[in-house]
């Protein structure tokens, strides 16, 4: 379940809480209230409208920029009304927004073609919020990579020392401080290859994400592959090591 923040009128805000609704959505009509969320919250995805607050969109963005816990989050631009001008406006919104910062621009008319409307308009959500649990999965396994090797590296410091009872309890502290950060790190590749595996199939969908979502995606993957293998030779170098 995501933390989602959406800019939006009351009226228009509807049609993304029923989207949205398996989610912890979080709705802000102002630039104010919107200022003061992002101050003080971390969102896992940020939906600015069109609408929002007298056709704000564009200041909302910047205004999600400044702020250090939402800066580089995921942001998804949408409009809900079908309009004449929003239809004119549409590539002009798209190059303005990704300029700004925003992933994508959505207008949920575009997806009225479809049997299920909100299915498809979710599964591009999801494309992005999926993005963010593995970049957050990437940095936690980052995080253990260090401390299993500081921990190799005090076992090295222990091993050229003289045994002791001292040193023979030390290291074995040492060793179960290392089992749940190898359990974690199982944890954290199975959610990694299922957040890989469900973006396969929404690929095979063929979601209609920008050329930035495929790229960062991508880069993604690459990441996880080199952070895999440096696990690997890091589980490896710790076999090496005295029981």
């Amino acid at each position: 379940m995501a933390h989602i923040l959406i800019a939006d009128t009351p009226k228009d805000s509807v049609s993304l809480l029923r989207i949205l609704a398996e989610h912890e959505p979080v709705v802000v009509n102002t630039m104010q209230a919107a200022q003061a969320k992002l101050r003080k919250e971390s969102f896992d995805l940020i939906i600015a409208a069109l609408h929002f607050d007298g056709s704000s969109m564009f200041e909302f963005i910047r205004e999600v920029k400044k702020c250090p816990n939402n800066a580089e989050k995921p942001i998804i631009c949408y409009c809900a009304r079908d309009t004449k001008m929003a239809r004119l406006m549409h590539e002009c919104l798209q190059v303005i927004t990704r300029a700004l910062g925003a992933w994508m621009y959505l207008s949920e008319h575009e997806y009225n073609v479809y049997q299920n409307p909100d299915a498809e308009v979710r599964r591009v959500m999801e494309r992005c919020l999926t993005a963010e649990a593995r970049r957050d999965s990437l940095r936690q396994r980052v995080d253990i990579q260090k401390q299993r090797q500081e921990i190799q590296e005090l076992r090295v410091m222990l091993a050229a020392q003289k045994e002791s009872s001292d040193v023979d309890s030390y290291s074995m502290e040492l060793t179960h401080r290392l089992e749940p950060l190898l359990e974690e790190i199982s944890q954290l590749q199975l959610s990694t290859e299922e957040l890989r595996a469900s973006i396969k199939s929404s690929r095979d969908f063929k979601d209609r994400v920008t050329e930035h979502v495929l790229k960062h995606e991508d880069e993604m993957t690459r990441l996880e592959e080199v952070q895999s293998l440096e696990e690997a030779c890091q589980t490896t170098s710790e076999s090496q090591l005295p029981k």
